[in-house]
C-alpha cells in the first residue's frame, strides 16, 4: 500500500487511446500528496514511486505540476482523461484547472519531441522481424503525439481516445523512409498552427492551486 493520499488515478497508455490488443499491459498513472511536515522537513521526500503488475506510476503533487507546466504529453495526458480510478476533491481541482497548464510549449513538448524520435527512426533504416512490434508501437507514437498536440494549439482541449484508430494502426505499417516522409508533411503543417495559447501557463493560478491542495495535508 502506498503510505501517501493518492488525490488522482487513472488508466493511460495503450487502454486510454484505444490501441490495446490482447495482450496489452494495463498502465496507471497517479499522483500523490507528501504530508507538508516533510516537504519542509529536512529530508528529502520521494517524489515518483513506481510498481509493476500492473504497471503504476505516482508522482508527488510538486513534481506532477512541474512537469505539467512543461507540457509533458504524458502528464497532461492525465488531466484529460474521460474517467478515473481514484478522484478527491483535490485531484478534481486540478483536472478543473487543467487549462492553466496549456501553453505554447506544446509546440515543442509534443511537436519538437515527436519529430525528434521520427527522424530517428529514419535514421535507423530498416528493421528486422524481431523489432517490427516495436518499431509500430513507435511510429504510431509519432503520429498520436503530432495529432494530439495540434488539437490542443487548436482548441485547448485533449481527447486520449484516438480518433481514427484504423488509421493509426496503418502507420505502423508503412515502410520507414514513407513514413517519415509523410510524419515530415503533417510536422510542416503542425508548426505553422495559429494558438490562442499563452506563451507561458499560468503560474498565478497553479501556484494558488498547489498551496491549496497543500493545506489540505
Amino acid at each position: 500500500m502506498l503510505k501517501y493520499k493518492v488525490i488522482l488515478e487513472g488508466v493511460v497508455g495503450s487502454q486510454a487511446y484505444g490501441l490495446a490488443q490482447a495482450d496489452s499491459d494495463i498502465d496507471i498513472l497517479g499522483i500523490y500528496v507528501a504530508p507538508t511536515k516533510e516537504i519542509l522537513g529536512i529530508h528529502t521526500v520521494q517524489d515518483t514511486i513506481h510498481k509493476t503488475t500492473p504497471d503504476i506510476t505516482y508522482h508527488e503533487v510538486g513534481k506532477f505540476i512541474n512537469l505539467a507546466m512543461k507540457c509533458n504529453p504524458t502528464i497532461l495526458e492525465l488531466l484529460f482523461l474521460d474517467k478515473y480510478t481514484k478522484m478527491t476533491p483535490e485531484g478534481t481541482l486540478l483536472v478543473f484547472h487543467r487549462k492553466a497548464f496549456l501553453s505554447q510549449i506544446i509546440y515543442k513538448s509534443y511537436g519538437g519531441y515527436a519529430i525528434s524520435q521520427a527522424r530517428k527512426l529514419n535514421a535507423k533504416g530498416s528493421f528486422p522481424s524481431s523489432v517490427k512490434n516495436r518499431y509500430s508501437k513507435h511510429a504510431r507514437h509519432c503520429f498520436r503525439l503530432l495529432w494530439q498536440g495540434k488539437e490542443l494549439l487548436e482548441t485547448g482541449n485533449l481527447t486520449v481516445k484516438v480518433a481514427d484508430r484504423d488509421r493509426l494502426l496503418s502507420i505502423g505499417e508503412l515502410p520507414v523512409d514513407e513514413l517519415v516522409n509523410n510524419f515530415e508533411q503533417e510536422f510542416s503543417h503542425f508548426d505553422k498552427i495559429q494558438t490562442n495559447l499563452p506563451k507561458e501557463p499560468d503560474y498565478d493560478i497553479i501556484n494558488h492551486l498547489l498551496l491549496e491542495i497543500r493545506s489540505y495535508n
